[in-house]
């Protein structure tokens, strides 16, 4: 899953997308699949190449009915794109909230990202 946005080009800048370290939606269906057959986490691991902590995990919330093949939106990242255009804002002058209306991420994250870019000089200090 992923949430675009236009940018002043009219181009789409990814907002937050799914990290590539995350298991597909696919082996989450197919993980569930395989609960409802009453396989075991530790088979089900095998079967998906994936840890055992993390399909026992899943496991525990599918008995719970819980489990979700698509991925909750917490867990959802920012791109580095989106990043990289939000300190270059900042850096001309753009306020904290004009940055967070035109890019959707909160004036706190924006803000979190500005202050980890000072000190790496990556960002301009606050006007």
């Amino acid at each position: 899953m992923n949430m675009t946005l236009r940018d002043g080009a009219g181009q789409s800048v990814p907002v937050r997308q799914k990290p590539a370290f995350y298991a597909s939606e696919k082996k989450r269906r197919w993980a569930r699949d395989l609960f409802e057959h009453d396989y075991g986490y530790t088979k089900v691991a095998s079967i998906l190449e994936l840890s055992e902590n993390t399909v026992r995990d899943w496991q525990r919330e599918y008995r719970k009915g819980r489990f979700r093949v698509q991925i909750a939106d917490n867990q959802l990242r920012y791109s580095d794109e989106l990043r990289e255009k939000v300190l270059k804002m900042r850096a001309e002058g753009v306020s904290w909230r004009k940055i967070s209306e035109l890019t959707r991420v909160p004036v706190s994250t924006v803000r979190k990202w500005c202050a980890k870019a000072v000190a790496s000089e990556k960002c301009a200090a606050a006007p």
